[in-house]
């Protein structure tokens, strides 16, 4: 994603002008693995443990994601229409799911929100989840407050598709109290610099003269424009474009009601990023302090089980379809 920051809690975020970009997203691309600490089998949650997103996706094309025309094809449905045939259990998970993050950061009196979008296929045995299938369909921020900035970068979901996976994933889904307990576990994410070598926390990102050659690790052009990592273009106050590289890690714990179609999960998470290069005023790549917002209920993942006809055909057709669904069957998140 987005932002910048420490591994802490406190990101660190590029700011278009005193107030138009607080930019301390967490996307999470190809990712690390460490411990599965969850007890599935007692349904507690997964959270603390870390996993990784490595990998491409076999079915992804050179124009898979891409904005426009693509969009306009998609398979939209209604809020009435994202229920999918019920599961075997109340607290069985397995299915076809849109996945949207939203994470809110704030800074200088900005508020911002990014939005990052996934198409899960789960699989479970007892309580224990794998995400036997997961795409990375994209991301984007927004400003919510009055003088906040935007940010797009639409030409490097095609590359986010085909270079980062949630596929593998691991959680857990068993009944608790009132509902279920679901929880998927840490996972790190890597834009637009070397997997695996970036997916490790304690490898430093690629600073602009560190561009990857042969074995040799750094920044790559995942966008290919000829600049730098991937660009970042900056709407608000102040215009322009950022290049850079981004690493991230999200977790999700919460209980849910059983046998639900739809559940909202919390989201831990933060990020860090180098910048590369700026096109724009100097007030671009200002750095100022910005935190996650303290209000734990802004950071969430939403969950909407997807019926057959939904989020069909290759890998870039459903990801196209799945940002298309987004703002109807996942609104809270796409806010």
């Amino acid at each position: 994603m987005i932002h910048i920051g420490d591994r802490g809690g406190a990101c660190v975020a590029l700011i278009a002008s005193a107030a138009a970009l607080a930019a301390c997203e967490d996307s999470v691309a190809d990712g690390y693995y460490g411990a599965y600490e969850a007890d599935v089998q007692a349904g507690a949650s997964a959270g603390a443990s870390v996993s990784a997103g490595g990998g491409a996706s076999a079915s992804a094309s050179a124009g898979a994601g891409a904005e426009g025309g693509a969009e306009a094809g998609a398979n939209v449905s209604t809020d009435a229409e994202a229920g999918a045939t019920a599961t075997s259990g109340p607290c069985d998970l397995s299915g076809r799911w849109l996945v949207a993050l939203r994470m809110v950061t704030t800074a200088l009196g900005t508020t911002t929100a990014a939005h990052e979008w996934f198409y899960y296929e789960i699989s479970q045995s007892g309580a224990e989840v794998t995400v036997s299938k997961g795409l990375h369909c994209g991301e984007n921020t927004h400003g919510i407050s009055a003088v906040s900035g935007n940010a797009d970068f639409p030409k490097v979901w095609p590359a986010m598709l085909s270079k980062t996976t949630d596929t593998g994933r691991k959680g857990a889904s068993a009944s608790a109290a009132g509902g279920c307990q679901v929880s998927f576990e840490k996972r790190y994410e890597v834009i637009s610099a070397t997997n695996p070598y970036y997916l490790d926390p304690s490898k430093t990102l690629p600073t602009a003269s560190e561009q990857a050659s042969g074995s040799t690790p750094g920044w790559e052009d995942w966008d290919q424009d000829g600049q730098p990592g991937f660009t970042m273009s900056i709407s608000g106050i102040a215009s322009g474009q950022l290049y850079m590289t981004t690493r991230a890690w999200t977790s999700m714990s919460g209980k849910v009601a059983s046998a639900t179609t739809s559940f909202d999960l919390p989201l831990d998470w933060n990020s860090e990023q180098s910048v590369l290069g700026v096109n724009g005023p100097p007030i671009l790549s200002q750095s100022a302090s910005a935190t996650k917002d303290s209000d734990a209920s802004q950071h969430f993942a939403t969950f909407v089980r997807l019926t057959d006809k939904q989020a069909t055909g290759d890998d870039a057709s459903v990801c196209s379809t799945i940002r298309s669904l987004a703002p109807t069957v996942a609104s809270k998140a796409s806010n």
